[in-house]
């Protein structure tokens, strides 16, 4: 499961949310214009002022490239577990 934190007018945002749905993986997106995880947002993250920010499995793994290093790791190892 990925938690993705961003804004719609955030390119990576938009990347991290599409390579998600284009390989089927299961996501949550909070948009951080609405109020609640905006706070969400600021609790987990107070150091952070970039999105997006991402966390897999619950653990926050950085942001957009980070997510695409996660994401070739699972896909390798899904093609070793075949």
């Amino acid at each position: 499961m990925v938690t993705i934190f961003g804004i719609n007018t955030c390119f990576d945002c938009l990347r991290c949310k599409q390579m998600c749905q284009a390989l089927e993986i299961e996501y949550d997106y909070l948009d951080l214009s609405d109020g609640d995880s905006a706070q969400i947002f600021r609790n987990l993250f107070p150091e952070e002022g970039q999105v997006p920010q991402v966390l897999w499995q619950g653990e926050h793994i950085g942001g957009y490239s980070e997510l695409k290093s996660k994401i070739d790791e699972y896909i390798i190892n899904l093609d070793m577990e075949k």
